[in-house]
Formats: C-alpha cells, structure tokens, sequence
C-alpha cells in the first residue's frame, strides 16, 4: 500500500487569516492609528466628569462649579489622539491626575485654607508638551458653609474673622449679612454695624433695616445718625406723627429747636388730645427758649384747652407775660396756679410782694398767712410780712413777726436792731435797751446805735450808762452838741469838773459858738482853780454877748481879782453904760476905785490919786471915804500951787 502525504487543510486556512489580519492591521494603521497618533492638529473633545455620581461633559475651554466636598473622578478625557496616547492632565496647585485613578472628595486635593474661598483651577489637556485644551474646575464653598463655620466657632474672635471673610465671599447674601450685623452688635461695634447696614441700604432699599439702623444709632449716641435715618423714614410715611414726635425731640435734644418746632408742629394733625396737650406744652418751652414769647404763650393757652389743671402751664403763662411787662395778666395766671396748688407756698409769697408792691396790702396779707399757717417758720414770708405791717401801721402785730424772726435766728442783728426801734417807736424802753445793747457788740461804731442808748439811757434814769454812751458818741460823733451837754449835766450833778474838763474843752472846740458849752467851761475851771483859762473863756463869751451884765460881772470880778484893775474897770463901766442903776456893779466899781486911789496915794502918785477920788465923788458926792482923801490930797497940793 502506498502511503501519501496528507494536506493540513487548517494550515492554511490559519495562514490565510493570520494574513488577511495582518493585512487588516496595516490597513487601520495606515487608517486610523497612524493618523490619530501623528494628527498635525491635536485637539480636546471634552471631559467627561463625575460629580456625586452625576456627570458632567465639559467641552473645551468649559468651566464647572463645585463644592470641595464633592466626590469627583475624571471619567473620561476626549481627544482626537488614538487611545489617547502621550495624553496627560495637569493643572497648578491641583493634583487633578489622582482624580483619573479614583472619586475623591476635592477638598483632599486642596489646601486647607483653599476649603473656604473660591478657587479656581485651570485642567491642561496636554500631549507632550503641546496644549490641547483646558477646562476650569471652580471650586468654592456654600454660604450655609461660612455660616456652619461661624456656628461652630467658639472664640468671639474667629467667629467675627468668619462672618467678615463670609462677607467678603458672598457680599449680596443677606443671611450672612444679618450674622454678621449681629456679630457687631453683640460686641457693641456699633459703627461697623451701622456702616454695614448703610452699606446695605445703598445696594437696594429695605424699610425694614431702618428700625434696626435706627436702634444702633441710638446706641451709640450718634445724634446725626438718628435724625438721617428718622427723616428717611418719614419720607416712606409722612403722615406717621410719632415718627416726626421721635424726630422732634432728637432735634430738640441735640439743641436745634427751630427744626424741633417745625416737626412738632407737623405732628399735631396726626395726635389725639393726649398727645397734642403734651406737644403744645414742648412748644411753649422751645418758643420760650427761642426768645419768642408771643408763640410760646400761645402754645401754652392751646394747652390750657386741653388740661385747665395742670398748674404748670399757669405758672409758664405768668412768668412769660411778666417778661413781656404785662404785670397784671402774670399776677392773674399765677394766683391761678397757686389755688390750684395750695402747697405752693413760694409764688404766694411772689404773689404777695406783688400785691404789696401795687399796694394791695390787704390781699398781700391774706396770701402771707396762708403760707406762714403751712410754713411759720418761712423767713422769707415773715419778712415780707414785716413790710405789709409797717406799711399797715400796726406796730402791734409788727412787733410779734420781728419776735418769731429773731426766735428763728437769735443772730440776727438786723433783726434785733429793727425790733429794738420797734420797741423804742412804741415807748417801750426797758424792752428796747437789749435789742440795741446785743447789736452793739458787734456794731461798738455804729453811732445811730448809741444814740439811741444815749436817749434810752436818759430816759430810764441809767445816769452812768447814758454818760458812757455821751463819751461814745462825742469819740464817734464830736458834731453833735447833745452829748457834750449831758456831759455837763452830768459832771455838775456829781460836782465833779476835773474829769470833764477835756471833753467840754473839745465841745468848745467843736462847737466855738455854743456859748451853753463855753459858760460850763468856765464854770468847770473856776471849781477847779483854773482862772486864768477861765478868764480867756469869760473875754470870749464877753466879746460875743457885749451885752451880757452877767457875763461881764463875772469877768470884772474875775480880773479884779487877778490885779487887772484896769480891765476890770472898763468891764464894770461897760455894764453900767447899760444899767446906770446897777448898784452891785456899781458899788463894785467905786469899791475898785478907792483901792486903786490909795494904792495911787501910797506910791506917790498924788494926782493920780486925787483923780481917783474925784471920779467916786462925781459918781458918789456923798462918799466919805472918798471925800476926806481928796480934801487931803488938794490940801496937800496947796503950798505948790502958791509957789507955782
């Protein structure tokens, strides 16, 4: 048997398909490989990204938004590169190629601070070195993130770093804005609260903001603040009266009352009775202060329609038309005020002066014992009280208001010095002397003082006391002859001259012509032996009354009696010029003639003698004496004559 060779028929079928497959792959290299391999122009389709297992296809040049905490993988990456070959992702600051391999959270990828901004990251499609696309990946948090943060923020500190960055990041969230106001508040931030909520205000109007505005403006005492954000309020509700009330008194407050008044009066249309009443009473006040008195006494009668019993508005009324000089309607509003007010004890007492002023004293006093029966011890009331009676005359009741003064105040010295002349006035000596004794211990130089003293003194019999207070006053008062007079009396009585000598001699001084005084003097100093001084004294008195027989006696005798017969002489002639019959002085006289004759006769003088003798004998024929000496004397002179 012949054995042939068999064919494998797999043989080449296998080579066959191995062939066509080799054919095949030559095809698609020259195809679709090559071409996607060495593409003269290399472009990004898309990314397709995972995001919480929801995808995203983002194309060239794409951007994304996403949360650090999302979990994202890269799915896929779109080129025109075949198999993607040579292709690669970078991006700065991002390990975006770890998100290729597996889904991570992105906040694993990022820096820690990165988590709470907004950061973008821009993905390179790269073959090589050459660009082929990019996609940006923005990533950043969640406002309810910041707020989360804030929440969870223990120190005050980083939770108002919070809040702020919050701010930064998200400027028109509300929420965060309305955290973040707070957050200043509880701090007591007060402008960066009231800044931030101007700051909102100016991006879009929000009524609601102005009551919280308003509230920190008034917290931190910011007048200006609390006007602006009253008068925006007003503009959205003109016709809200408690708005412009608010408002008013603001202005009133910062000491702008023109633009007070302008908003209180725009506020009355709105009010109610209650409300107005106290509105005219801030009016009347406002107009007072802006000198405009005519305005604020109507603003205070407009009131007084409303309540006749509030007290206040009367006295208001009274005081403004005492300013404007109107007395009789002032005196009218305030006797109104003070029956509505019996308590008011001191405008009865403004009342009554101005009754006592008018001189309406029997209504003064009805007003002063109403307020000395709820205030006895007012001074003010008791004083003017004092007044009322002095006036009225009736020294009786005066003097009981001048005793309760001094009860209240012992130290009084007006006081006592008043009652004192009261007592006097009222012939009540005794009771007088120690209200004027006590004011003189304090006054030792008031001379009205001592003279009444002098005078009390005198007419109570107080001899030594009255002459101590004569000494007082002639220190204090020379000019006034009384007390030197006393004096006088008082020395004369006791017959004591010496002491008193100085102080007539001063009176004389003072008082040249009182010729009372001069006449005491000389009696003074011819008790005491002074003559010579008496005699100077007597020649002045002489010369001042020439007439005086008296006066003249007194001093002939005196000089007669010094040896100045001559002038003693003419003094007795003088008298008998006016008295021819004088017979003392003119017995005087002839005696005086006869001593000095003989004492002419004993010194020789015979003719001067002689003379003598005939001048008794022409004045007295019939002297004896007289006679018989001058017959000697001629018969004496006979024999010379014969010789003669």
């Amino acid at each position: 048997m012949v054995k042939r060779s068999r064919k494998k028929p797999h043989a080449s079928r296998t080579g066959f398909w191995v062939t066509l497959a080799l054919l095949a792959g030559v095809f698609l290299v020259v195809w679709w490989i090559w071409p996607g391999l060495y593409n003269a122009s290399p472009r990004l389709n898309h990314i397709l990204v995972e995001k919480n297992g929801d995808f995203i296809k983002l194309l060239n040049h794409d951007s994304v938004r996403l949360h650090p905490q999302d979990m994202v993988k890269i799915a896929e990456v779109s080129t025109n590169i075949t198999f993607n070959i040579g292709v690669r992702l970078t991006s700065p600051g991002l390990d975006v190629e770890a998100l290729t391999f597996e889904k991570l959270p992105l906040s694993s990828l990022m820096a820690k601070d990165d988590a709470y901004r907004s950061t973008s990251y821009r993905v390179f499609v790269k073959q090589g070195n050459s660009d082929l696309g990019y996609v940006d990946l923005t990533v950043e948090p969640y406002v309810e993130d910041w707020l989360d943060k804030a929440a969870r923020a223990i120190d005050p500190e980083l939770r108002l770093s919070t809040l702020e960055q919050a701010m930064a990041f998200a400027p028109e969230d509300e929420e965060i804005r309305s955290r973040l106001i707070e957050e200043y508040k509880a701090r007591k931030n007060w402008a960066k609260a009231a800044s931030l909520i101007e700051e909102t205000l100016a991006r879009k109007t929000d009524e609601k903001l102005l009551p919280e505005l308003l509230e920190v403006y008034e917290t931190m005492g910011d007048t200006k603040g609390v006007v602006s954000v009253l008068r925006r309020m007003i503009d959205g509700s003109p016709d809200d009266s408690g708005l412009r009330l608010r408002l008013a008194a603001v202005l009133e407050k910062a000491k702008k009352p023109q633009e007070a008044v302008k908003e209180y009066e725009a506020a009355l249309k709105g009010l109610g009775d209650k409300e107005k009443l106290a509105v005219y009473k801030n009016l009347g006040y406002l107009y007072t202060h802006m000198n405009s008195p005519e305005n604020a006494i109507g603003a205070y009668l407009q009131a007084l329609e409303i309540d006749k019993k509030d007290v206040n508005l009367y006295y208001n009324l009274a005081t403004l038309y005492e300013k404007r000089g109107d007395r009789e309607k002032a005196d009218q509003f305030l006797m109104q005020a003070v029956n509505l007010r019996p308590e008011d004890l001191e405008n009865r007492i403004e009342l009554a002066e101005a009754f006592f002023r008018k001189g309406n004293l029997t209504e003064a006093e009805r007003l002063l014992k109403e307020v000395l029966v709820k205030d006895p011890k007012s001074t003010k009331a008791l004083l003017l009280m004092v007044n009322v009676l002095d006036k009225q005359g009736d020294k009786k009741s005066l003097k009981e208001v001048y005793e309760k003064l001094l009860a209240l105040d012992p130290k009084n010295e007006t006081v006592a010095y008043n009652l004192g002349v009261l007592e006097y006035e009222t012939g009540q000596w005794a009771k007088s002397i120690p209200y004027f004794e006590r004011y003189l211990k304090s006054h030792p130089n008031e001379v009205q003082v001592r003279e009444f003293l002098f005078d009390l003194y005198r007419k109570e019999k107080k001899d030594d006391s009255a002459f101590k207070e004569a000494q007082a006053l002639i220190a204090l008062k020379p000019e006034s002859v009384e007390p030197f007079r006393y004096v006088c009396e008082y020395a004369h009585v006791r017959q004591d001259y010496q002491s008193v000598i100085p102080l007539i001699e001063k009176g004389v001084e003072t008082h040249p012509s009182d010729m009372e005084l001069r006449q005491f003097l000389v009696l003074a100093l011819l008790k005491t032996g002074k003559e010579e001084a008496a005699t100077e004294h007597l020649r002045v008195l002489a010369k001042a009354k020439p007439k005086d027989t008296g006066i003249l006696a007194h001093l002939a005798a005196l000089l007669e009696k010094q040896g100045k017969y001559e002038e003693a002489l003419d003094n007795y002639e003088k008298i008998l010029e006016f008295s021819p019959g004088h017979k003392e002085v003119g017995g005087a006289r002839l005696s005086l003639l006869l001593r000095q004759a003989r004492m002419k006769e004993r010194q020789g003088n015979i003719a001067e003698a002689r003379d003598l003798y005939k001048k008794i004998l022409e004045t007295a024929p019939g002297h004896e004496d007289a006679s018989e000496a001058y017959l000697r004397l001629r018969i004496r002179e006979l024999p010379l004559e014969k010789h003669e």
